[in-house]
């Protein structure tokens, strides 16, 4: 999270320097509308790019986990389950009025 946070950021700044630029470069209003569509589209492609990168990173790193839990529970299950018990439940005692 904290790298695409880094990315954007540096990517929104880039952009306000950029539009900043051209708004106080002496061209024509068309000519000028048409230069911020178009970095208007280049900025949403990269963004796009950037979001589509992040989920892939974020599937990649759940897939893994699933199969490391998975690996885990396939080699000890015994250690992880205590057949439906609770250790943090008290569990009744043979004698009534006695929990352990």
């Amino acid at each position: 999270m904290k790298k695409t946070s880094v990315l954007l950021s540096v990517l929104v700044a880039a952009g306000a320097g950029i539009i900043v630029g051209i708004l106080i470069a002496p061209n024509s209003g068309a000519r000028t509308r048409r230069k911020i569509q178009y970095l208007g589209q280049d900025a949403l492609e990269e963004l796009e790019q950037t979001i589509e990168d992040s989920f892939d990173d974020l599937k990649r790193q759940t897939q893994k986990k699933c199969t490391e839990l998975r690996n885990k529970l396939m080699c000890n299950p015994q250690q992880h389950f205590n057949h439906g018990e609770s250790k943090d439940q008290p569990t009744q005692s043979k004698q009534p009025g006695i929990m352990r």
